[in-house]
């Protein structure tokens, strides 16, 4: 299985992604990172990098020439991020690209990958978890294209007993866990150190590859030591206790004979579980043979372990549980996880101490930095930062689930970013909402991160998860909040403004239907308003963790809004797969010929797209891709649609739950097409400070249709009736913003747009 980036391939990951869709002809969206960002007083050159909870750090030539960009895998979501190198010195030297996140097989990794040039080509090759061992892809790229190949799914090696036996078995790497694969006795080929199944012992697996061929190139492994380094581990704590007898060891560690060659007659009877332990092998202080850092599932420390053993006896002789403890020392909740390599380029490899858990973590500050300022064989790790990358990032914590709501009212549409929550030492993630404003124009935006805690909502009692809607439910020309949480329950806030600056108050806890009870559609509550059945009132689009979406008609009036559940399987989505729980966040939207379509949200980090929504709210709506545009920002996305460009076509921000966001940019002649053999109505003046001129075709039948004014989600605000030729409208009561103008008549007149300043 070879994929590789060649001339033809390359063309179409640089270019814009295609989707052929139904009535709305086609949509056509590119990922765009260079939109501005603003915290504080820094410029976010990351902001859209998507965000990082566990990362693992590689070095990879991505665009082959010639130096070593990084390659960012993060175990939450088995994510994958690039950042390519520009050349000089210093990490700033770093900046996205998102042209080699679709190369093979960097979206089938999981749990654990690992870049290391195992043939001595000078190509990094990738070390990933499968199956209680290891898989390894070759690096064949040639001509300047990225490709891989893969080499062996599962890792074997001669497992020698104490007698001396060995069986053929896959060398066991837990998913946990992350091994430490270098060249252990300086021979040339790359070794493997990791814990053993069922103990606390570190095992070495000795290449033979040099021994047996006479090069590198080859993975031949045979247990050579059950007790490298002649430590344990505490099966309950990291506590280490060096010097300790292995009575159950191979014959002749480390430079023992070849194995037998016949079946095993004795097992080990010495275990204990083993929890989980991270292994960076480097050496510390210059002498030769291979030191330890070492990281544990359940401690925010780093225990370094000195080797003052030789090449072919190890034997670890003191510990550092405040590594370094000439400097800062690690403290980083929990499971840190050491990667050595030169990040700021000036030849010295550097330290990056990363958090490796899967929940209970650490995932704002989750990259501390160490720069070597000693020498490659002799390093000294000093304290630089524990954001690396993400200071430069929108990076929300866990979680990130965009919104659209115009918070001022100046008419360019802002972002409410909630998330699952912040880390806090206490170990109760705190949930925020975060307003990035638009402070840009109607037509080319930029944000500025105003607060991480809109309304002061983490004081609220609602907890993690919050998601919040915006619609005016009482009638008052503002627009409400509604806060879907983590147990499924709405709360009710009110806009009391008396000014376009929002202002929000809570009125109603645990929201009611009709009938009394107290609406709770599951975990993880994610509304949307919408009107769905078109009647003038803002009904709601629930999503939940089950995948599927609750419809909750509104039963009320424009003054007071009244739920009534329709059904709890609307359109019958369920964005459920054989490996996720779905966790649907719905946005529905109105496409050029004003028909409804929706994209879904889900845990998988694909996009849902269906269509056939208008008229069959009681049906199966038609799954068109559930892979939208094959965008896959990362682990549970969250999906909002805009048109911050104001081309009258929507944008997409998707958010993950590494805590970040992507911006995906529609154009003049992409986005959501108008009909291609529709003839144009003209406007003027465009710009508007409100009143504006429309002169329709004279091909209208019967002499008049009605003229429909959409705003920058689809949602219509107004509809007249006009007549061919001259017609007079007044947009300026519905505010500066940018508007889509339609006259659905037979025949067809394109929609036009118009900017209200």
């Amino acid at each position: 299985m070879i994929a590789s980036i060649g001339p033809l391939r390359w063309l179409l990951l640089s270019a814009p992604l295609l989707f052929c869709g139904t009535t709305f002809g086609q949509m056509d969206l590119h990922f765009d990172g260079t939109v501005p960002v603003e915290r504080g007083a820094a410029d976010l050159d990351l902001a859209w990098a998507g965000g990082m909870n566990s990362p693992q750090f590689g070095e990879l030539d991505l665009d082959q020439d010639g130096l070593l960009d990084l390659v960012v895998f993060d175990r939450i979501g088995d994510r994958v991020m690039t950042l390519l190198n520009t050349g000089g010195t210093g990490t700033n030297r770093y900046h996205l690209t998102r042209a080699f996140e679709h190369v093979w097989p960097f979206r089938v990794l999981h749990d654990w990958a690992l870049f290391r040039d195992y043939d001595c080509d000078g190509l990094m090759d990738i070390f990933t978890y499968s199956q209680a061992g290891f898989s390894v892809y070759r690096n064949t790229s040639a001509n300047g294209s990225l490709s891989f190949e893969l080499l062996v799914f599962r890792a074997e090696c001669d497992y020698v007993f104490t007698d001396g036996t060995f069986q053929r078995s896959n060398l066991f790497v837990s998913a946990d866990d992350l091994p430490g694969i270098v060249d252990v006795d300086g021979d040339g080929d790359l070794d493997v150190l990791t814990f053993s199944q069922l103990g606390t012992f570190l095992e070495y697996y000795k290449n033979l590859s040099v021994e047996t061929y006479g090069t590198c190139d080859s993975l031949t492994y045979v247990r050579r030591n059950a007790c490298w380094g002649r430590f344990a581990e505490n099966a309950s704590t990291n506590a280490v206790t060096l010097n300790v007898d292995c009575p159950f060891n191979v014959p002749a560690p480390e430079i023992g004979p070849g194995p037998g060659g016949h079946d095993p007659t004795a097992e080990e009877d010495r275990a204990e579980a083993h929890s989980g332990s991270t292994i960076t092998p480097l050496d510390l202080d210059g002498n030769g043979v291979m030191d330890l850092l070492l990281g544990d599932i359940a401690y925010a420390n780093i225990v370094a372990l000195t080797n003052g053993g030789t090449v072919d006896n190890s034997l670890m002789i003191s510990e550092d549980t405040q590594f370094p403890i000439t400097d800062v020392p690690v403290d980083l909740p929990i499971f840190p996880a050491g990667f050595h390599l030169d990040v700021d380029g000036d030849g010295q490899r550097d330290l990056l101490v990363c958090a490796s858990a899967r929940g209970l973590a650490q995932n704002y500050e989750s990259v501390w930095y160490y720069h070597n300022a000693g020498s490659d064989l002799q390093p000294v790790f000093e304290y630089q930062q524990r954001d690396l990358f993400q200071s430069r990032m929108l990076d929300l914590g866990e979680g990130a689930n965009p919104v659209p709501f115009d918070h001022n009212g100046d008419g360019r549409m802002d972002l409410i970013v909630s998330n699952e929550g912040y880390y806090h030492p206490s170990g109760n993630y705190v949930g925020k909402l975060a307003l990035l404003e638009n402070i840009g124009t109607t037509t080319s935006p930029a944000f500025r991160l105003v607060t991480d805690d809109y309304m002061n909502l983490s004081a609220s009692g609602i907890g993690t998860s919050m998601y919040p809607a915006f619609a005016d439910l009482d009638g008052d020309g503002d627009k409400d909040m509604y806060i879907g949480d983590l147990q499924g329950r709405l709360h009710f806030y009110r806009n009391t403004s008396s000014g376009p600056v929002a202002q929000f108050t809570l009125v109603q806890p645990n929201v009611a239907y009709a009938n009394g009870t107290e609406i709770d559609v599951g975990r993880q509550a994610t509304p949307q308003f919408i009107d769905l059945d078109r009647d003038g009132l803002s009904d709601l689009v629930i999503g939940e963790q089950n995948g599927n979406l609750n419809y909750l008609r509104n039963t009320g009036s424009t003054l007071a809004a009244s739920w009534t559940l329709v059904t709890d399987s609307l359109g019958h989505v369920r964005t459920v797969t054989p490996y996720t729980l779905g966790h649907s966040v719905p946005f529905v939207f109105s496409n050029s010929v004003g028909a409804y379509e929706i994209l879904v949200g889900s845990e998988a980090g694909t996009l849902w797209h269906y269509t056939g929504i208008d008229g069959n709210l009681d049906g199966t709506w038609t799954l068109q891709d559930s892979s939208f545009l094959d965008i896959d920002e990362g682990f549970r996305a969250t999906v909002c649609l805009h048109d911050y460009t104001g081309d009258g076509e929507l944008d997409l921000v998707v958010g993950n739950f590494d805590g970040g966001l992507g911006f995906w940019r529609s154009d003049a002649e992409v986005g959501i097409r108008p009909r291609t053999d529709a003839v144009e109505m003209s406007i003027r003046p465009n710009p508007s400070t409100g009143l504006i001129e429309i002169i329709l075709p004279g091909t209208i039948v019967n002499g008049r249709t009605d003229l429909i004014v959409r705003n920058a989600i689809g949602q219509e605000v107004l509809r007249i009736s006009a007549v061919p030729g001259l017609n007079s409208i007044d947009l300026g009561r519905l505010g500066p913003g940018v508007y889509t103008l339609q006259a659905p008549v037979a025949g067809g007149i394109s929609p036009a747009r118009v900017v209200i300043r």
